[in-house]
């Protein structure tokens, strides 16, 4: 007998995430919206990871285990999740966040109640390691603003933790094959999944419920590029990527002039710090010290 299919499918890849995936599965669990599936993705764990899927799995027939034979990688297990799903709303779910109670059934309203809407975004909560909160972004109702302001707006107050919001699962399917296929970097990829839902302002914060995003610095070690030779290609690619989805976005020719001129600003705080950028490919040693003061 097929399993009847869920309203929405949550995808949860995961790599050696035992030291916080209890928390992470708990709060899905206990989430007030019940009719979800949760695809966790174990890919190639070496921890306690499977017994702990195992566990929750034997006690909640919501959740559909996976284990990978071998380490896919990361951006094909995100893909890997999303492809499995079957609901018609698709969130991911990072196996050292957590989420309020109420998640699932705030942005899930909130897409019901708007059809032009593809993504709700919730108050993102950074969280860092002694347990503090280092920063809470908020989207307010942008409703009164004018389109191309309220792009900016969604632009400005994107955060990394925002590619966890909840998607029609269609949507965030093209977006993410697009973005995966045109930007061959791990650094920033969650930033142009997600920009197609901003600049067509498809995107509506949900400001009743949030999203705990822990800081823990492994990505930032992992896949950010380093030097000038690194940094100018994938700014290139990224600007390239970016101002192409404006260009095909439905905005109208002056709103698509406006956010052409705001990509370098959304560059800088999402993709790489110009002036970082600037000062590797000048190099410290060759600049007056009164300069490399100027740049600090």
């Amino acid at each position: 007998m097929t399993a009847p299919t869920p309203t929405i499918s949550i995808g949860m890849p995961v790599l050696n995430g035992a030291a916080h995936l209890e928390q992470a599965i708990g709060s899905i669990r206990q989430q007030s919206f019940t009719d979800f599936e949760l695809v966790i993705s174990d890919n190639g764990s070496t921890d306690g990871t499977a017994d702990i899927i195992a566990r929750h799995a034997a006690e909640d027939p919501r959740l559909r285990p996976v284990r990978q034979s071998h380490n896919i990688g990361g951006l094909a297990n995100f893909r890997y999740v999303l492809e499995a799903a079957r609901g018609s709303f698709f969130m991911w779910a990072a196996y050292d966040d957590w989420h309020d109670p109420n998640y699932l059934e705030c942005l899930q309203a909130a897409l019901a109640a708007d059809p032009d809407r593809q993504m709700a975004i919730p108050t993102v909560v950074r969280v860092i390691p002694d347990g503090s909160y280092a920063e809470v972004t908020q989207i307010p109702d942008l409703t009164e603003l004018p389109r191309w302001q309220r792009v900016v707006r969604l632009l400005d107050l994107s955060r990394g933790g925002s590619i966890y919001s909840l998607y029609r699962r269609t949507a965030i399917l093209e977006a993410y094959l697009r973005a995966e296929q045109d930007f061959p970097y791990v650094w920033a990829a969650d930033h142009l999944t997600i920009l197609p839902f901003l600049v067509n302002d498809r995107a509506v914060g949900v400001p009743q419920t949030r999203f705990f995003n822990r800081d823990t610095g492994m990505s930032e070690d992992r896949y950010r590029p380093l030097n000038a030779g690194q940094l100018w290609p994938f700014v290139t690619r990224f600007l390239r990527f970016a101002a192409q989805e404006v260009l095909n976005s439905r905005l109208n020719p002056a709103e698509k002039a406006l956010s052409l001129a705001y990509l370098p600003v959304y560059a800088n705080s999402k993709a790489v710090k110009w002036r970082r950028l600037f000062k590797r490919t000048l190099g410290a040693p060759f600049l007056r010290t009164e300069a490399r003061e100027l740049l600090k």
